[in-house]
């Protein structure tokens, strides 16, 4: 059990940290190693401790939309997906999102990271981000049978063995898994290198957080707060809704200095006090709230709501960056007889693999397991058409920068993500398979392959913004979906290349049919509607608190520190300058914090 409100109201810690998910828990453990450092953590959800629905890893996402485990967040209408309101679902419970995900471990191409150094953040290179991520990793390679039938050899030294986060191979996988790889190879994409080692360009099989000895979901609670529980020093206090961050005075250099902060807990508000730092861990689309909130941010969004703005910094809730899937999916031929996740709708083949979950086998131990990162030389018709595409965004963003018209910031990050699309070394373009109907249920009787494509690198920004100084009222969150249009055009060739894979063996030979969005989308056109229609997000919001020099609209310095403040820090993904082809969840913030780093 966590702590009572008693144990905390009014009381004093030393770090006082808003968020109990991925950042908040991992952070709250590695300072309280240091049995001098009195640690709190408040988090907005419930516990939910214990529970089936969490720690079973398959299927994925059927927590997603159910408000005991997350925030119904969604998006204001998007013009560039025909005015649709895009889900945005975060964790609302006590791991955040790592108890929603869909629990893929992989890692970003070595170049994708070292760019956050290459953007004014001194030492935020691969080097350290393999480090952390090999600390935090807890992998167990598969037995020598399931390497060769599964394809699941690795590098062992690019895994963490000994970290507290269990990765593993899937123990059950379907048998069209080794069909598509093979398709997929045959469609030009080769087998990537060291995918857990900096190079995922290529095609292999995937990690998930699941920890062996029990075939369950391995996420922020089992890993960083059960086993620290009992530590004196740490408090965690759940249903507790931050307001905001409370300050004492201004000290020396005009900075601000954090008292405390303000929550709800029980419709009673409550204020608790920091004698270190407060630490913001509550995610991309949370964190920019508290900041503006508590008077951090542009004057121009404070002022009319009438927050008095304490420290002017325009970078918060802006540079909102993020990731986009979208699926096709197959219907397989009448012969094929190995089992996918459509079975499960036949109760006794439900009932029978829940029997085999309680003994750590069977489907339900599995999880999304077929990876493809390419750029789009590999995706496009021809290589010259990928050339083009990209040449003419380099045009348009060359001219935006002599018009002089770009934001503070945008000009380096964009000339990065032409340099990736040029070099064609990062993964910007990425397909995954998930063996049954995804989001829906296929004819009775019938089984299903999809395979989804997911953009990684694009060029639009959004913004996340408050609305009201109600806390309770969500803020606007607005992605601002292909208003750079380059990003649907190339969404369009991906797609297009999702499509193409099932045209070769041995996967044709087990296809039946298209069935979405079948062959009456097939222009560029009919295409880009069928995107704007169903594309979804895959949750990776980042960069609405980033770390960039201040006068490119920074929000925190590479010490995580926010600018202007002298003890209020961030800790969560909303500090990523530039996004990465990959499905993150790391650790450093701790060593920063205590000047290990």
């Amino acid at each position: 059990m966590t702590n009572s409100i008693e144990e905390v109201a009014n009381q004093a810690f030393d770090y006082v940290i808003v968020g109990g998910g991925t950042a908040g828990l991992t952070l709250a453990a590695r300072l309280t190693e240091d049995p001098t450092n009195k640690v709190l953590v408040l988090e907005a959800g419930p516990e939910n401790l214990n529970d089936p629905a969490i720690l079973t890893p398959a299927p994925p996402g059927l927590t997603m939309n159910n408000p005991k485990y997350a925030w119904p967040f969604k998006t204001v209408p998007q013009p560039g997906l025909g005015g649709r309101e895009m889900p945005m679902q975060r964790g609302r419970m006590l791991g955040g999102s790592s108890g929603l995900n869909f629990l893929l471990w992989n890692k970003p191409p070595a170049g994708d990271i070292d760019d956050w150094e290459k953007l004014g953040n001194p030492g935020w290179n691969w080097e350290r981000f393999q480090k952390y991520a090999k600390k935090m990793e807890g992998f167990h390679p598969s037995g020598p049978e399931a390497q060769e039938l599964h394809r699941q050899k690795t590098i062992i030294s690019s895994h963490g063995l000994d970290g507290p986060v269990k990765t593993m191979f899937p123990k059950w996988v379907c048998d069209v898994q080794n069909p598509i790889e093979d398709s997929i190879r045959a469609a030009g994409i080769p087998l990537a290198k060291d995918p857990f080692g900096g190079d995922p360009v290529g095609t292999y099989m995937g990690t998930g957080s699941v920890d062996h000895r029990t075939a369950a979901r391995s996420y922020s609670v089992p890993a960083y707060y059960v086993p620290n529980k009992g530590r004196s020093n740490l408090t965690v206090l759940c249903g507790a809704i931050v307001h905001r961050i409370l300050f004492a005075s201004f000290v020396g250099g005009g900075e601000i200095e954090a008292s405390g902060v303000e929550f709800e807990h029980g419709d009673v508000k409550h204020v608790v006090d920091a004698r270190k730092e407060v630490i913001l861990c509550a995610g991309a689309l949370k964190t920019p709230q508290i900041l503006e909130l508590s008077g951090i941010g542009d004057k121009k969004v404070l002022e009319p709501l009438g927050i008095e703005t304490k420290l002017y910094l325009p970078g918060v809730g802006a540079n909102m960056q993020e990731h986009l899937f979208c699926v096709a999916i197959f219907e397989l031929g009448p012969n094929v007889e190995f089992g996918t996740f459509d079975d499960l709708h036949n109760k006794d083949f439900a009932a029978k693999e829940l029997k085999e979950y309680a003994h750590h086998q069977g489907i339900h131990t599995t999880f999304l397991t077929g990876l493809t990162f390419v750029p789009p030389q590999f995706i496009t018709r021809t290589q010259s058409e990928a050339v083009e595409l990209i040449a003419s965004q380099k045009a348009k963003v060359e001219a935006a920068i002599a018009a002089g018209t770009l934001p503070p910031g945008l000009k380096e990050q964009w000339m990065l993500q032409i340099e990736r699309y040029e070099q064609a070394k990062s993964g910007s373009c990425e397909v995954i398979t998930f063996p049954g109907f995804f989001g829906g249920v296929g004819e009775p009787g019938k089984k299903y392959v999809t395979i989804a494509g997911n953009l990684n690198s694009m060029f639009s920004r959004g913004s996340v913004h408050i609305t009201s100084h109600n806390l309770m009222d969500d803020p606007a969150m607005d992605p601002r979906y292909f208003e750079e249009h380059f990003d649907l055009k190339l969404f369009a060739e991906l797609m297009r290349f999702v499509r193409r894979i099932p045209d070769h063996e041995p996967l044709k030979g087990l296809i039946a049919k298209e069935v979405f969005p079948g062959p009456s989308v097939s222009t560029d056109e009919q295409i880009q509607e069928f995107i704007k229609k169903h594309s979804n997000t895959t949750w990776h919001t980042i960069s609405t608190a980033a770390m960039l020099p201040r006068d490119q609209n920074g929000v925190v310095d590479g010490n995580l520190r926010v600018y202007g403040t002298k003890n209020v820090r961030v800790a969560d993904l909303s500090v990523v300058p530039l996004h990465v082809a990959a499905h993150t969840q790391r650790e450093a913030a701790a060593d920063i914090v205590m000047g290990k780093a």
